[in-house]
């Protein structure tokens, strides 16, 4: 955190329709419900949906102190009505490497409406920028093709499959490994 407070590496983050801000305790609530959605949490690798209000409080205290924990997940909010409608940010942030993971989620009733492309058109370049990141990466499940599509559309890449890469409900889980460099950002 910078003297005025802000995060350096995890500022918030605004587009036409969007703002992006680090989760807070006062979020609890929506992440309670958005993550107790089996519509939401259907291609979380590690996470089934919550049935506890604990899981939720559990969530915000993970991504807490992002500067120390090189991590983060901002909360998605539409400016229209100011509502958080999703999350997304990074994690297994390797700053030797110059790495890191990007995941999101978003609510069901606003799929197909842009609002993920629009928030990862400033994710990205954070990481780039603030982050120093030459390389972010993306686990998604093969079966997931919205998601797989969105990324494509962002320039980024299928670097290969990782066969039964996650174990959740008694399965393994096949994923994709991709992956957007620096220099094929087209942002």
């Amino acid at each position: 955190m910078n003297s005025s407070g802000q995060h350096t590496n995890f500022p918030p983050l605004e587009t036409q329709r969007l703002f992006l801000r680090n989760l807070t305790a006062e979020d609890t609530d929506f992440v309670f419900c958005h993550f107790s959605d089996p519509a939401v949490t259907q291609y979380l690798m590690d996470q089934p949906p919550l049935t506890e209000y604990e899981g939720a409080q559990e969530i915000i205290r993970f991504y807490q102190e992002p500067e120390a924990n090189k991590r983060n997940r901002w909360g998605i909010v539409r400016k229209a009505d100011n509502q958080l409608i999703g999350t997304c940010g990074y994690h297994n942030w390797h700053q030797r490497d110059c790495r890191a993971e990007v995941g999101y989620d978003l609510s069901p009733t606003c799929w197909r409406q842009g609002y993920m492309t629009e928030a990862l058109r400033v994710v990205i370049p954070n990481g780039f920028t603030r982050m120093g990141l030459n390389r972010i990466e993306a686990l998604v499940y093969t079966g997931n093709t919205r998601s797989v599509r969105l990324l494509q559309k962002l320039c980024f890449q299928i670097e290969g499959a990782l066969r039964d890469y996650y174990y959740l409900n008694a399965m393994f889980h096949d994923h994709y490994l991709l992956a957007l460099l620096r220099r094929d950002w087209k942002g």
